[in-house]
């Protein structure tokens, strides 16, 4: 099928699309079709994109029905091209790994070969790249032109579709649009949306309804509490929390016993801050609390934050749970069991170590965190600054839980991934991660946002998943720089990327500044954390 073969399967959807509800308007939208097909088919983003806006400027329920169309259309021509160019990749990469694995004694006619295949691999693997992140840029936009329609019987359309649609990208780009134009009956919308059976939709509408404050919404709030997916876990939590509900409470107290990770953090974060009281991870003894003052709480933290006899304060264990000390990097304690390292090993690494004058830990930095505090640290040697982290990072991985599963990223002038999926915290691969980080040496400027992108595609790489399961919850940021290279190197487009990345993976990032604070800028690692829930040091 060609690039924009779609044109054609769609003149069928554009045919019957004729509005009936005022005469007059099938000359305009006769009109209308002409301007699309001479736009949409041309090469230039701009104008196609311009094309789409066009559509959504018409704000009827027959536009509102052809744009879906489009983008149902869109990515289901995407995802058989990428299924087509993945098979690609899988055989060129299978061709090249004997090659490869004699690199140092192929002969002249073999090394021509690799070279050969090499090349074709870069330029399927640049096609798939540049075609996705063109079918992202036009569905994007059709995702944020339905904020556009303000029409009655549009409105009721996207409303229907938001139901019945059994594509759940059109049901997430609905709710994603109406939800930025506050369309009217949009949180009755998001009400049904939280029963959808997609996470992701589910997800976006439980979102939605937190910050439209929709009152109905509590016990779906309560319900969520107890989900089976992480991160409508967690939309549950928030809402709990907001509206001080009775029984979100007993369902936080009794999920707090299942959860292992990251989760209990934001659990029992929660109860504490609703409460007054902290027994931590200790669910029996919240319930036995519980039990005796529900009936007369009021909705204020009760006080006396010291658990009484038998409870545990917060960062101690659950019951029945383990006494082992989580380990620790640069002081922040690791109770995630998905992590990615992001860490920098560019030039200005290579210079003396020099902490602050005081590497402390400041205040949390967004209210609703919920790591834990961190720990007083002290680097385990003295020297340059990626000696120190290569000292801290060994120290930490050595220690991980062989149950957490992590991967590492550096990042310089560009950026490496130590593995191309999520690994288990064996023996082996934490000895073969910390010998991958040891290898690396200083250099070039400090290209965050690439790694944080690839790290993001790792947290995300369930979304286009029936079974949909982030890989990834926590995210460790290391630097001594301000970003300064890449796609992103302004620190404002990282965080609006971040923002956009987050959406629906729900991950915490904690930052880590190394070195003299006038070099990495504080206030965007502060910002990072703080836009995540996660916590900033100085080290």
């Amino acid at each position: 099928m060609k690039k924009w073969a779609i044109l054609g399967i769609l003149a069928m959807v554009f045919a019957a699309a004729v509005p009936v509800s005022a005469e007059g308007n099938a000359a305009a939208w006769e009109q209308a079709k002409k301007d699309f097909y001479r736009d949409f088919s041309q090469t230039d983003l701009t104008v196609r994109k311009g094309a789409l806006d066009r559509i959504a400027s018409l704000n009827t329920a027959d536009a509102a029905k052809f744009l879906l169309a489009i983008y149902s259309q869109i990515k289901f021509e995407a995802d058989g091209y990428e299924k087509k160019k993945m098979a690609q990749v899988a055989e060129l990469e299978n061709d090249l790994k004997p090659l490869r694995k004699a690199k140092s004694g192929l002969q002249a006619g073999e090394a021509a070969r690799m070279a050969k295949l090499e090349g074709e691999l870069k330029a399927v693997n640049d096609e798939m790249e540049a075609r996705k992140t063109e079918n992202k840029a036009l569905l994007d936009t059709i995702a944020s032109s339905l904020a556009k329609f303000t029409d009655a019987a549009a409105v009721a359309e996207l409303r229907t579709m938001v139901i019945k649609s059994h594509d759940w990208t059109v049901r997430y780009a609905i709710l994603t649009g109406l939800l930025s134009s506050r369309a009217e009956g949009i949180g009755s919308i998001c009400l049904e949306a939280a029963k959808d059976r997609d996470t992701r939709v589910k997800i976006v509408a439980l979102d939605g309804l937190l910050t439209l404050k929709v009152d109905a919404a509590v016990p779906l709030f309560v319900n969520a509490v107890e989900d089976s997916e992480w991160q409508v876990r967690l939309c549950g939590v928030a809402g709990v929390e907001a509206y001080k509900s009775k029984d979100g409470i007993s369902a936080m107290v009794r999920q707090l016993a299942k959860e292992d990770g990251r989760l209990r953090d934001d659990i029992s974060g929660a109860l504490k801050r609703l409460t007054g009281m902290d027994f931590g991870y200790n669910a029996k003894a919240w319930d036995e609390w519980w039990g005796k003052v529900k009936d007369g709480w009021n909705g204020q933290p009760v006080g006396g934050s010291k658990p009484p006899d038998g409870g545990v304060a917060s960062g101690g264990p659950r019951g029945g749970g383990t006494t082992a000390e989580p380990p620790t990097f640069f002081g922040l304690k690791i109770n995630s069991k998905k992590i990615v390292f992001v860490l920098d090993v560019s030039g200005s690494m290579n210079d003396p170590s020099e902490p602050p004058k005081s590497a402390q830990e400041p205040p949390k930095v967004v209210s609703g965190g919920n790591q834990p505090p961190p720990e007083p640290w002290e680097a385990g040697m003295k020297g340059t600054k990626i000696e120190v982290l290569k000292h801290e990072f060994e120290r930490t991985v050595s220690k991980l839980d062989p149950k957490v599963t992590f991967n590492v990223i550096v990042y310089g002038q560009t950026h490496l991934m130590w593995k191309d999926k999520m690994q288990n915290a064996t023996p082996g691969n934490r000895a073969d991660a910390i010998d991958f980080v040891k290898k690396q040496a200083g250099n070039g400027q400090t290209n965050l946002g690439d790694a944080l992108e690839e790290a993001f595609k790792l947290a995300g790489q369930g979304l286009g998943d029936k079974n949909y399961a982030a890989l990834v919850d926590t995210i460790y940021v290391m630097s001594d720089g301000a970003p300064n290279a890449g796609k992103y190197p302004n620190p404002d487009d990282i965080i609006r990327k971040v923002e956009e990345w987050n959406k629906l993976s729900k991950v915490v990032i904690n930052t880590i500044g190394l070195g003299n604070d006038g070099n990495y800028n504080p206030d965007f690692m502060r910002r990072l954390a703080g836009m995540t829930g996660g916590v900033f040091v100085k080290r």
